[in-house]
């Protein structure tokens, strides 16, 4: 399934009116404010993070983040989670917000549940996260990572696991440092853990232990490292 990554208005003026292939359209991270003035055929729009929507005619967006900002004008509907507590604008009788129940992490971020996934980090330029700490943890490619007190139970954002997220721009939500580097990690199945009690990052999910597989830019394609 392809995906783009809308966060200008400019970027959304030149989609397409339809599309070969069903594709994502992810309207994230942005301050302005984007217009949806239509639905494009063979796609559905998306809003995350902290953007800022403003949907018109036969449109359908589906939120994954309480922070984001939404107007409805005409016969635009918002799919609303029953978890994400969001006051939406409606500006017309006609539009509407159909609440519903979460899927699921694996249905939310339109992962495969296969017996061995490929999720994503961001780490630093020298393949670190929470560098200076006493979870500093080295993510070399080819390296095989193992959580030494693994106990992903107590909370969301808690020690004890690893994080990883469904696509690798969603990890620039938990880092942004000048340098930052993307890679890939082979995880099994088993090895997953997914909290479930209304989750603050929809997009995030914890593990035991993985492969790191090899560095990739944003979108998750393989680069040959620095």
């Amino acid at each position: 399934m392809k995906e783009i990554i809308i966060t200008t208005q400019v970027e959304l003026d030149a989609l397409p009116s339809s599309f070969t292939e069903y594709t994502r359209i992810i309207i994230k991270n942005t301050t302005s404010r984007l217009v949806v003035k239509t639905s494009w055929g063979n796609s559905s729009v998306e809003a995350w993070g902290n953007s800022s929507v403003v949907a018109w005619g036969n449109c359908v967006v589906r939120i994954f983040s309480a922070s984001i900002k939404l107007a409805l004008y005409g016969f635009a509907v918002a799919l609303l989670p029953i978890a994400i507590n969001l006051n939406i604008d409606r500006r017309s009788e006609y539009c509407h917000v159909q609440i519903v129940q979460d899927l699921g992490w694996f249905d939310r971020n339109a992962v495969e549940q296969t017996p061995v996934i490929t999720l994503y980090k961001r780490v630093s330029k020298d393949f670190k996260t929470q560098e200076g700490t006493g979870n500093e943890t080295l993510w070399l490619v080819g390296s095989v990572l193992t959580h030494p007190s693994w106990n992903p139970k107590d909370s969301e954002c808690s020690g004890g696991k690893f994080h990883a997220c469904s696509r690798p721009y969603f990890c620039d939500e938990f880092r942004n440092t000048k340098g930052d580097r993307y890679i890939a990690v082979s995880i099994k199945l088993e090895d997953l853990y997914e909290w479930k009690d209304n989750p603050e990052y929809p997009h995030k999910i914890a593990f035991r232990s993985g492969t790191v597989l090899y560095e990739c830019d944003r979108f998750g394609k393989e680069v040959k490292s620095r």
